[in-house]
């Protein structure tokens, strides 16, 4: 694959696992809002998958910086 093909589909799968892992924190902290008095570890799923959020956006803003240089 050309450079510039590679880095549009590695920002593409960035936003894709950025927008999942916003889905998987909504949904624990939608449990834990529901479940005040038992909700387990949802509150540590939902802050792991609150920081894979910022890591992905992370991964696609360094690909999307890495063909604005050249």
């Amino acid at each position: 694959m050309a450079r510039d093909t590679t880095r549009i589909v590695v920002i593409c799968l960035a936003v894709a696992a950025a927008l999942i892992f916003a889905g998987v924190a909504k949904t624990e902290l939608d449990y834990v809002s529901a479940h005040p008095y038992a909700f387990g570890p949802a509150k540590v799923i939902a802050w792991g998958a609150g920081a894979e959020v910022l890591i992905s956006l992370a991964v696609g803003l360094l690909a999307w910086s890495y063909g604005e240089r050249r």
